[in-house]
């Protein structure tokens, strides 16, 4: 579940300065943190790697957090309901 941040990224702790310039010296990164990039978006946390069970019960919340989410009308309302269901379904948990 881990993906390696590179050096010339911002830094996953908020700071605004490049990774390198920051926790990679100190490799005091924070417990948990999130951050966004081309990939989508990304969670790292102290702990074991999920199960595939696990993975699929994140994805299921994710899933219905996206259904109840504004979103999810601009979703239906641009695609249609069809394509919308077909859209939610990549909206997936996975290792990466």
């Amino acid at each position: 579940m881990y993906k390696e941040v590179g050096r010339n990224s911002p830094c996953p702790c908020g700071s605004g300065e490049k990774f390198k310039k920051c926790c990679m010296l100190k490799n005091d990164l924070p417990p948990s943190f999130s951050w966004m990039d081309k990939d989508g978006i990304h969670f790292m946390v102290d702990g074991e790697e999920p199960t595939a069970g696990q993975y699929q019960k994140l994805t299921e919340e994710y899933q219905k957090q996206i259904r109840h989410s504004p979103i999810w009308e601009k979703m239906v309302k641009e695609f249609g309901p069809e394509k919308a269901e077909e859209l939610l379904k990549e909206c997936r948990a996975k290792h990466g």
